[in-house]
């Protein structure tokens, strides 16, 4: 118990100082890319300062953009835990809205110390409060992530066909690949990809017993994320379910979209363009670090400039969208929900019969 509460600790302390480190070189880069503004702009050195800049930049942002922007956060999230009903019912749970609600949004406030432990979080939560085996409320959220690495992908198709000039032009600007390597490269993984399927399937058709243990957790995997797959097509309302999925990443896109409109430098960008900016963030997040911190930052402030949007510019839009989803909402409505949890089904345990 002593030695996971470490590894707990050390998890928490090594995601942090990621996040940090990566956020302090952007501070850091971000601050000498504003000192070189501010000289061409003719602005006294002892007058620029980043620091002023975010806190100025947050204070002029438009309040109903960030306001509109935190509702798509709560209905996305509303979205999820509906769709979470829906995944459970096969299985003869009757989980409430709010329970299903409040231990999503308690797993993504845990997931700020410790990436992806939301998932256990929220698990173990609901088997807390409405009696769900930990092992199948886990087993439906493995579904969730399969369907949204599947709609994750297909939002980078899409940024790749709208903005393929451009996407093409940044990785040359910043890698140095030719088209030539690119193909070719393409090519080695097409093949590479093709080898691995039919690996995982010869994988998938042995007996377990008789292979090594790594062997045994790799089929592991592939066997859940066979299943995962299966049990939607097993649901009484498939088409509900995809198009709350669908929902929920419409949601995940208007978030960043709209917010461009909150702030003044990023307010002229196009939907098809937040398309990008969305998939570069959606990256950032992916990173392990609590709440995509500095990893975050970093790809939106990227994407931004694929537009023309300054560096420093596409920093504080980061900092404004960061600080409004993961700040306030996250961290807000997290907290709130993990007090009202033991409250709300307190008062229902006690008004059921026995």
């Amino acid at each position: 118990m002593q030695q996971s509460k470490l590894k707990t600790a050390l998890n928490v302390i090594v995601f942090a100082l990621i996040g940090a480190a990566i956020l302090y070189f952007m501070w850091q880069s971000q601050g000498e890319a504003y000192k070189a503004e501010c000289a061409l702009n003719g602005t006294a050195p002892e007058d620029c300062s980043l620091l002023d800049k975010l806190v100025s930049d947050y204070r002029s942002a438009n309040i109903f953009w960030l306001l509109v922007i935190s509702i798509c956060f709560l209905g996305s999230q509303f979205l999820r835990a509906v769709r979470w009903k829906l995944l459970l019912k096969p299985m003869d749970y009757q989980i409430s809205t709010f329970n299903a609600f409040a231990t999503l949004m308690v797993g993504y406030f845990a997931n700020l110390g410790v990436p992806r432990i939301g998932e256990f979080v929220r698990a173990g939560l609901i088997s807390k409060y409405e009696q769900v085996p930990v092992e199948k409320a886990f087993a439906t959220i493995v579904v969730e992530r399969i369907i949204d690495v599947i709609l994750l992908a297909i939002m980078l198709g899409l940024g790749l066909l709208l903005h393929f000039d451009v996407l093409w032009g940044y990785i040359e600007d910043n890698t140095g690949l030719t088209s030539t390597t690119l193909f070719a490269g393409v090519g080695v993984l097409i093949v590479v990809g093709l080898i691995g399927l039919y690996v995982l399937a010869k994988i998938r058709t042995m007996d377990a017993s008789g292979l090594p243990v790594i062997a045994q957790k790799i089929k592991g995997l592939i066997d859940g994320f066979t299943e995962g797959l299966l049990e939607v097509r097993k649901l009484p309302q498939v088409g509900l379910f995809v198009a709350q999925s669908i929902g929920i990443w419409l949601l995940y896109y208007l978030m960043h979209y709209l917010c461009f409109f909150a702030f003044e430098p990023t307010s002229h960008l196009t939907a098809s363009q937040g398309v990008l900016v969305f998939d570069f963030g959606s990256l950032g997040v992916v990173f392990p670090s609590p709440g995509g911190m500095g990893s975050y930052h970093f790809m939106i402030k990227e994407a931004l400039e694929i537009f023309g949007v300054s560096s420093v510019d596409g920093f504080s839009f980061a900092m404004i969208s960061f600080f409004t989803l993961t700040i306030f909402c996250t961290i807000v409505f997290g907290l709130i929900s993990l007090l009202l949890l033991p409250i709300i089904n307190g008062r229902s345990q006690m008004s059921t019969p026995s």
